[in-house]
């Protein structure tokens, strides 16, 4: 999966797009393969609604704050570093739970990367108006929490399952949102050895009796760019790089 809210700053185009396609052709499964961060999902209107993710720390995660149940206070570095090494079997005690991997893993890393990104401490940044303050945990905490109480994220439903085993399941007249990761762009650790002949013989084998609507950079020839968008993709302010969001669909 990509960061944390990767998807929260362009979802008011994304979103749109996605809803026009679901009603015009009265779609009544919509499915989210890669769901990230549940920022496109939790603002789509469907029948049904499913988010999988092939990392079970980032599903316990979703499920915890959909059910209401509370995340950590607060994450010094003492308790990132323990977590960190729990995850990568350098200890075995003290003991985490999926959700308190995924709470840590996502909302206390950098940029939101994971264990890749290291940890975000609370640091004074510099801006154009002058010094803010910023406690990079407590911003994503906060986010994800208010983003739990909207109902559209309330009837979504959560599962790990890796995007291929959709093939075997026959499903039909489906809306799929995909968002893999990005070909050719730093990922995270769990992602280097992503398979994208397979991920892209994927799609046109679902095009065939669903809408397959993909979020990448660039895509093979037989798929056509619906959208496109200019979006800086970091929440850090010094940085200004840019990339062309883009919106994908077999063609025919």
């Amino acid at each position: 999966m990509k960061y944390m809210g990767s998807k929260q700053r362009i979802a008011k185009f994304i979103v749109p797009i996605i809803q026009n396609y679901i009603d015009e052709n009265n779609i009544t499964q919509y499915i989210e393969p890669f769901v990230g961060g549940a920022n496109i999902i939790d603002k789509i209107e469907c029948k049904l609604k499913i988010g999988t993710d092939l990392n079970k720390y980032l599903i316990a995660l979703l499920n915890r704050v959909k059910n209401d149940l509370p995340l950590y206070q607060d994450v010094d570095k003492n308790t990132y570093n323990l977590c960190k090494n729990y995850y990568n079997h350098k200890i075995d005690e003290p003991h985490f739970e999926d959700w308190e991997i995924g709470n840590i893993g996502f909302l206390a890393s950098y940029n939101g990367r994971w264990f890749d990104g290291g940890y975000g401490k609370p640091v004074f940044e510099t801006t154009k108006n002058g010094k803010r303050f910023r406690n990079y945990y407590q911003e994503a905490k906060n986010n994800l929490l208010k983003q739990a109480q909207n109902l559209f994220f309330k009837d979504c439903c959560f599962y790990c399952s890796d995007y291929e085993n959709y093939l075997n399941l026959h499903i039909e007249n489906t809306l799929f949102y995909v968002d893999p990761p990005y070909q050719n762009t730093t990922k995270y650790s769990n992602a280097f050895k992503f398979d994208y002949i397979r991920f892209w013989n994927w799609c046109r084998q679902m095009s065939k009796k669903n809408i397959v609507i993909i979020s990448e950079l660039n895509a093979p020839d037989d798929f056509k760019c619906i959208w496109e968008h200019k979006a800086n993709r970091s929440i850090n302010v010094k940085n200004k790089s840019n990339q062309i969001e883009k919106l994908f669909v077999k063609r025919g």
